[in-house]
């Protein structure tokens, strides 16, 4: 039985709640009426929506065109899109060994197909990657390059930036997937990288079911449209739109969420990124200090708050890791995850496949008192 306030350390999986400015916001959208985006004159609204909220994602990632970012239902969808839209048949594909499963998957699948060659750049166990190792896996059919920010088992920060500009040397197209790092750690998206995805949901502070990706200029001509359907514009033809955003957004696009992006980066913006990465790097630390008091209790990842964003995988010596989730939560109120995390690469390369381990993932709301509470309660385990 839970007796306290439930102490919440799954922000990897999703940020537990708006902030007040944004609901307010919300809640005044709600009491009006709202039409799609391009369909009537009323829609101008919505399109105006859509605006506010690309101006405000080209601002936090350092992008000089807003309509250079499209907006989709998640990281997955704007993954598998940017995927699909850059492969050819026959390229060799790299992508690194902590990949989350929404870049595995469709790689896998398309390896599968015999479409694309698959190569895996090997991490260290702590998930860490030297930029060097790129350019010697790269071939001469090599064509696109798929890395993570930071992964979402392990924590660890890739260096992006010095892989792509390697990539970058070969004529080899890149794409960042920034779930994990978006809002909460700072990144310009510079001509090294050619797509850059975003989850809505997590650092981000929006609504689940909102996210999407940022092209760069080599990208704009390169990457096919992957969905087709309405977009309110260039009706006569049964082609795409060839212009942006349209050519990458068919169907109703989700108002309610991409206002809710909107309101919520516009306050990280105000906020800092920097701040926040602060702050989520001191709790980091904090918590790696108290579990190093702690026998039984064995992290994994780079064990430098550095060098990673707040999450971080334990593993209870002689515990099962979804029973040590379940007793967290039942007996202490604890949040977390358990399991392999839609990353068996992840925790193959660490070495915690297949049981998985407990992930620790903290956020903008957590406070250094939970960070206390969740120590006494592994040190009771």
């Amino acid at each position: 039985m839970i007796h306290k306030q439930p102490v919440y350390a799954n922000y990897a999986a999703t940020t537990p709640a708006l902030t007040e400015a944004v609901c307010k916001e919300l809640r005044a959208y709600l009491m009006e009426t709202h039409f799609n985006m391009g369909r009537n004159f009323e829609g101008l609204e919505s399109g105006a929506i859509a605006l506010r909220a690309r101006r405000a994602v080209a601002g936090l990632f350092g992008v000089s065109a807003c309509l250079r970012v499209i907006f989709t239902s998640g990281a997955t969808a704007a993954l598998n899109m940017a995927i699909h839209g850059l492969v050819r048949p026959g390229v060799h594909v790299l992508a690194t060994s902590i990949e989350h499963n929404a870049v595995a998957r469709p790689l896998e699948a398309l390896r599968k197909a015999g479409v694309i060659d698959l190569g895996w750049l090997p991490c260290a166990p702590d998930g860490s990657l030297e930029p060097e190792t790129v350019r010697k896996a790269i071939r001469k059919n090599t064509g696109l390059l798929v890395m993570t920010h930071a992964s979402n088992v392990l924590g660890t920060i890739l260096p992006a930036t010095d892989c792509f500009k390697i990539a970058r040397e070969y004529g080899v197209f890149t794409i960042l997937d920034m779930a994990q790092t978006g809002g909460s750690l700072p990144y310009t998206i510079d001509d090294c990288c050619d797509i850059a995805v975003f989850a809505g949901h997590k650092g981000l502070g929006g609504l689940a079911g909102t996210g999407g990706f940022v092209l760069g200029e080599r990208a704009v001509a390169e990457m096919r449209p992957w969905m087709a359907g309405g977009t309110g514009s260039a009706s006569h033809s049964l082609d795409m739109p060839d212009f942006l955003p349209d050519k990458f957004e068919p169907g109703t696009q989700n108002t309610f969420g991409i206002l809710s992006l909107a309101a919520s980066i516009e306050e990280i913006i105000r906020e800092g990124c920097e701040t926040i990465r602060e702050h989520e790097r001191a709790l980091t630390a904090r918590f790696l200090a108290g579990l190093r008091g702690i026998k039984k209790a064995k992290p994994y990842g780079p064990l430098d708050a550095e060098r990673s964003v707040a999450v971080v995988p334990v593993v209870i010596c002689g515990h099962d890791a979804g029973d040590v989730a379940r007793r967290l939560f039942e007996k202490h109120g604890i949040i977390t995850r358990s399991g392999l995390h839609c990353s068996p690469l992840a925790h193959k390369t660490a070495g915690t496949f297949p049981e998985g381990a407990v992930r620790f993932s903290f956020g903008r709301g957590s406070t250094e008192a939970e960070i206390d509470t969740i120590l006494e309660a592994l040190d009771m385990l």
